[in-house]
């Protein structure tokens, strides 16, 4: 679970990760997960919401141990993403012809609905920590960047347990 940032139209919110990580040498890891980002922008002036986003994403990372021993782990992944956006945006001016709008509060003020799906990428720093042989918890900092829509940043706390 984490905090995400997401790079065009300033909004926040809450990551939820699930991962399945598997060990195919030494230091060479393989990982596959679903994930689900919920983000908003308030606007204080105005007192609404002025965007909301939620997007569900699916990715397969190939990770390399940077550094690991038998209390700490430092890995460095890489991998294809997908995702499934909905977007609603407060447009102040045109809108593209063909999009689905509802009427915002001020005149000339419209709420654009957006719902993609995307093809990208993902790069991810991760750092885990051993307090036994099979219980971990650590920090992950990733990047996911698409052909449509924004990009976005996430920092993450992360836990799990080695079968």
């Amino acid at each position: 679970m984490g905090f995400a940032y997401i790079l065009e139209g300033d909004n926040s919110g809450a990551l939820f990760s699930q991962q399945y990580t598997r060990e195919l040498t030494d230091h060479l890891h393989v990982a596959f997960s679903g994930e689900y980002l919920s983000s908003s922008r308030y606007d204080k002036q105005a007192l609404l919401f002025t965007s909301r986003k939620a997007f569900v994403m699916f990715d397969a990372s190939l990770f390399y141990d940077i550094t690991e021993t038998g209390r700490y782990t430092i890995k460095f992944g890489v991998g294809p993403a997908v995702r499934r956006r909905s977007e609603l945006d407060l447009v102040r001016g045109g809108v593209p012809e063909g999009t689905v709008t509802t009427p915002g509060l001020a005149p000339g003020d419209v709420f654009a609905h957006i719902r993609e799906k995307d093809i990208g990428g993902k790069l991810v720093v991760e750092t885990d920590f051993f307090n036994d042989n099979r219980l971990f918890f650590g920090l992950r900092a990733s990047g996911y960047m698409y052909d449509q829509g924004t990009s976005i940043f996430a920092m993450q706390v992360n836990m799990g347990y080695s079968f």
